[in-house]
């Protein structure tokens, strides 16, 4: 029995030719419409090799992948292309879907690759179904199709597909018989002015409210939307919350919110993240209303959309004369240090001995001239001369003028003369300089107080934290040994009914603080407001900060990594913040410290500070 070949080859060179890309489509797509330099060709037919040839001709790097052969997608799209790559993919190859599916699941979609999809004689939305979701306002998607008129270069993208959004499809060009009629202009199409609109789409949104049955939308709408301090929630959630406000209006979405009563943590020894920041990265939520810390291990795990909010916490307390500073509260010896006091005696016992060589050196002159003397007639009374006065006299006469006291007699000698000058002159400037010290130190007392987390450790002031989350992480997670001693010192023995309790809301903590004797520590730009409002003038002068517990830093605004939401939201902020609206919501959000009306406050001299004085009149 004899079987023709000839069909068969026909019908596979027909399928062949069925599969082929047309080289003048691709050709015009990236001279005349994306103008990129590198172009990847996904495809199963080998007469698209030579396509490939006809690309290289127009000086493109072009990379033919076959996709009847095993590849590496992320190898073949890395970080080595150019800022703009061209990816053509044959849709009519049985691959197609594997690779489409692979790139919407790298997030591969987006302003770094132009994805040219030939889609002859198939339908969009089989290409992309509803599990394919990472098509947003980020992808730059050709779909080409053909009809009588020829060939079609449509854009396509989604305000987001993982929420049921359909396809945005506009017509970019034509081509029929080789001429090319640009519609209009891709960049335009795939601009985020041109894509500015989401038509009220509901995006997922998380935020951080540390309380208890707030679960609803409008629960955590109505919270964070007032303008006054509430309980449990950080400063900067209510200023991220804004910032997203200039986001809805800009582009005219919607959130429903899911709350979260922390920001991380981890479950048991897993990587399986908690709080805020295990939503977004396990991409439960679009855009977050929070902050979030700088830390290392999070810059691959997340986005960065904007910075602009500095956290900043301190011990907020009021100065009372109880309150030893340094040990030195009004302390006699406290305007010289240590060494200073320590270099004067010595200077003085220096000058001393001076003084009492020269008065050596002057008995023994003296008795040289009393011998030439002696030899003469009647001049047997100035046989003996003796020294005028013993060590112990100069020293008290070195003192004496230290003292400013003067002396008496009054020296004679050039040398002593010139050695006294100098020591009145000393005292003159040292003396000078001590009472100013004193002075202004009693009357401008801004740097009396405990100024460090030790110090507020060894301080008797009792200590109290707001009552919000990262408190309690703190003290669970850190190393820190200044943490760990305030926490075996302060925050372990029990308190009184009538006390303030170790974590407090600010509007609790703030009679305390008028009273003295309590250290409070939150966010400084909530208790600005409360103090200005309880506080008088004197207070107000009396309120001392102590930070250090905590780092400053600039938060970061996050969402998912490579979200197809980060450069559209980062683009929109930018342009927010060089017209002024970041400021201007700044402005009203960080409130500035109270500013000190009176002139200067007198604090009373201790016994402690005064005590060094008593013991030197006992000694003399």
């Amino acid at each position: 029995m004899k079987v023709s070949l000839g069909p068969l080859f026909l019908i596979l060179a027909l399928r062949e030719v069925s599969l082929q890309m047309d080289s003048s489509v691709l050709v015009n797509y990236v001279e005349n419409l994306v103008q990129t330099k590198h172009a990847i060709v996904f495809s199963c037919s080998l007469k698209d090799l030579h396509n490939s040839f006809a690309l290289m001709e127009r000086n493109q790097f072009v990379q033919f992948i076959n996709l009847n052969q095993n590849y590496s997608l992320s190898s073949i799209l890395s970080r080595e292309n150019f800022a703009r790559t061209a990816v053509f993919v044959n849709a009519q190859c049985n691959g197609s879907y594997n690779i489409l599916s692979e790139a919407s699941e790298k997030r591969l979609f987006n302003k770094t690759y132009q994805w040219f999809i030939w889609g002859v004689g198939i339908e969009l939305y089989s290409l992309f179904p509803l599990d394919l979701d990472y098509v947003g306002p980020n992808a730059q998607i050709t779909f080409v199709n053909k009809s009588e008129e020829g060939y079609s270069y449509w854009d396509v993208h989604s305000k987001g597909r993982h929420l049921k959004s359909d396809f945005e499809i506009h017509l970019i060009a034509t081509l029929f018989n080789g001429i090319l009629n640009v519609v209009q202009n891709i960049f335009r199409l795939q601009s985020i002015e041109f894509r500015g609109q989401f038509s009220g789409l509901t995006l997922r949104g998380a935020s951080v409210i540390d309380k208890d049955d707030i679960i609803t939308n409008e629960q955590i709408e109505s919270i964070l939307s007032r303008p006054e301090k509430d309980s449990g929630v950080a400063a900067f959630i209510k200023y991220h919350y804004e910032l997203l406000g200039l986001l809805r209006e800009r582009f005219n979405f919607t959130v429903n919110f899911r709350n979260s009563r922390g920001w991380a943590g981890r479950l048991g020894n897993t990587t399986f993240r908690l709080g805020l920041l295990g939503i977004v990265m396990r991409n439960e939520a679009d855009i977050a209303a929070s902050g979030a810390f700088n830390r290392i291990n999070r810059f691959a795990e997340f986005d960065i959309i904007h910075q602009s909010w500095k956290f900043e916490t301190a011990f907020l307390y009021r100065y009372t004369p109880g309150l030893d500073t340094h040990g030195k509260s009004g302390n006699f010896l406290s305007p010289f240090s240590d060494r200073v006091w320590f270099f004067s005696l010595l200077a003085l016992a220096i000058f001393s001995v001076i003084w009492v060589v020269f008065e050596l050196i002057d008995a023994r002159f003296m008795k040289r001239a009393s011998r030439l003397y002696s030899s003469l007639p009647d001049r047997s009374n100035t046989n003996d001369y003796p020294i005028k006065t013993v060590c112990a006299e100069r020293i008290l006469q070195s003192f004496g003028a230290v003292c400013q006291q003067g002396l008496d007699p009054i020296p004679k000698e050039r040398s002593v003369r010139f050695l006294v000058m100098t020591l009145f002159l000393f005292s003159l400037v040292m003396y000078n300089y001590y009472t100013s010290s004193v002075v202004g130190g009693l009357l401008s007392s801004s740097d009396q107080g405990p100024s460090t987390v030790d110090e507020i450790t060894a301080s008797p002031l009792k200590i109290s934290f707001e009552d919000i989350g990262y408190y309690k992480v703190l003290f669970r997670e850190s190393t820190n040994k200044s943490v760990t001693r305030l926490i075996q010192k302060k925050l372990s023995a029990s308190r009184e009914s009538n006390e303030l309790p170790i974590f407090s809301h600010i509007e609790e903590a703030v009679p305390f603080l008028k009273a003295g004797g309590v250290a409070f520590h939150c966010e400084v730009v909530d208790a600005y407001p409360v103090i200005a409002e309880f506080f008088d003038a004197t207070e107000i002068c009396d309120l001392r900060e102590v930070s250090g517990l905590m780092e400053v830093e600039i938060m970061n605004w996050i969402s998912v990594k490579n979200s197809q939401y980060t450069e559209i939201f980062r683009t929109a902020m930018y342009n927010a913040q060089e017209k002024g609206f970041v400021e201007r919501i700044l402005r009203r959000r960080q409130m500035k410290k109270p500013a000190c009306q009176s002139l200067y406050t007198v604090y009373p001299v201790s016994l402690s500070g005064v005590l060094s004085a008593f013991i030197i009149l006992i000694c003399k």
